[in-house]
């Protein structure tokens, strides 16, 4: 509740909300950002937080009422500036200059797994038009770091409902994918 006054409050002109917005939400954002930056190539979890609070902020209003909205926008944007920091990094590589992330990608494991997450962008995109509900899981968990529990609150979904989306979000990209082989 308090999440939602401060941001009622934010968007009433209040610039002091703001800042208790950050002080309160930054260590859960922070979280989220350290889940994902462990778990492949990219920048480190405190420049995702902060690119993630400028590009809510930008325009200068944060598009979301509530804490469930706010994280659920945060996902959303971390999966853009993640996928989009890669885009930026592997074109350079190709084009041989150097790019700070093309740099932590000197060896093949790692430039696969570069090249892995922007083909489940791709999909992503693919199953966003089929079902946009296992779309917006998926990009909880996996771009996020959301757990099941956070991914639930944060879209306003039961644990279990999640739990099945996840599973066949998870299935819809993996055929997806091997069909984009094939």
């Amino acid at each position: 509740m308090e999440v939602t006054l401060l941001l009622d409050a934010y968007r009433d002109g209040d610039g002091s909300a703001l800042d208790k917005l950050a002080d309160m939400l930054y260590p859960e954002l922070k979280a989220m950002a350290r889940r994902r930056a462990t778990a492949g190539p990219g920048m480190g979890a405190t420049t995702l937080v902060h690119e993630t609070f400028v590009q809510m902020l930008s325009g200068g209003r944060l598009q979301s009422d509530d804490r469930k909205q706010f994280f659920g926008l945060a996902a959303t944007i971390m999966r853009r500036i993640i996928v989009d920091e890669i885009r930026y990094a592997t074109a350079g590589k190709r084009a041989g200059q150097d790019v700070t992330l093309a740099e932590t990608m000197i060896g093949d494991d790692a430039h696969e797994k570069a090249e892995f997450l922007l083909q489940v962008d791709e999909m992503l995109s693919i199953l966003e038009s089929e079902n946009a509900k296992h779309a917006r899981v998926f990009e909880c968990r996996y771009f996020a770091g959301l757990t099941t529990a956070e991914s639930a609150d944060a879209l306003d979904m039961s644990v279990r409902s999640v739990e099945r989306a996840w599973s066949s979000a998870r299935s819809r990209i993996a055929s997806l994918m091997d069909e984009n082989k094939a």
